[in-house]
């Protein structure tokens, strides 16, 4: 009855204030398709995968946020063997949604950038189902692009348009989003689910400032010339053993 009463009067303190700092805790984690792989190795690291999990943390208003990734001891952290995982996007990820404009903390080979950019605008398509998540009724969404589907489910009574990651703009905050690639080798959902809701009038939202500031195209130019200077320095590794 008292978390029920809880949850109740959460709700009741966002919809009163959409500038309230709201901390969102999401879980991450993959569902690769193992049906189709015969590759030994990437059967491994596959099944890895699907049992790794990621945190992260978005604190935001309905003006700005930062989302960053939670440090914490999981049951899959013991577990040796490669993984694949693409729950962040860099280090840090500022959003200023008044301004539509994103920065990217990334610390690159020693390199730190920051990635400035707009925000990209998803086109979503809002859907009669309904459902129930920590409390809060919830509305489901989609869009398709390509071979990938995006599925959100959002809280109409959390009033911000805001989400895990770039994904936004839907009337209500993203408690639950699944992307589904799909592709020859099989399918992958990528899946993001909010675990906790809290506000924290204390909490910070700290826009990016340690660093070289670059467009994604310059950041792909980086990217590039990195890898060349690479390929270049194995080269000569090569050249000098066989000397």
């Amino acid at each position: 009855m008292k978390k029920i009463l809880f949850v109740v009067l959460l709700a009741t303190s966002i919809v009163s204030t959409a500038q309230e700092k709201v901390v969102v805790e999401y879980e991450f984690y993959n569902v690769f398709d193992l049906s189709k792989e015969t590759n030994p190795k990437m059967l491994e690291i596959y099944k890895n995968s699907n049992e790794k999990r990621s945190y992260f943390e978005l604190v935001t208003t309905a003006d700005e946020s930062i989302y960053k990734k939670i440090e914490r001891i999981d049951n899959s952290q013991g577990k040796t063997g490669a993984t694949i995982s693409f729950g962040g996007a860099g280090d840090d990820f500022y959003k200023n949604l008044k301004e539509n404009e994103s920065l990217t903390f990334m610390n690159y080979n020693g390199l730190k950038l920051i990635i400035k950019d707009s925000l990209k605008v998803q086109p979503w398509v809002i859907q009669k189902e309904k459902d129930k998540f920590l409390g809060y009724d919830i509305k489901k969404a989609f869009y398709k692009d390509n071979n990938t589907i995006f599925t959100a489910w959002y809280a109409p009574k959390l009033p911000i348009k805001n989400g895990p990651i770039e994904f936004g703009g839907l009337p209500g905050l993203i408690l639950k989003l699944e992307i589904l690639v799909s592709s020859e080798r099989g399918e992958n959902k990528r899946i993001y689910h909010a675990r906790e809701i809290r506000i924290d009038p204390k909490a910070k939202i700290e826009k990016p400032t340690k660093g070289k500031i670059v467009s994604e195209k310059e950041f792909s130019q980086i990217i590039e010339e990195e890898n060349r200077k690479y390929d270049e320095m194995e080269n000569n590794k090569v050249e000098t053993k066989i000397d």
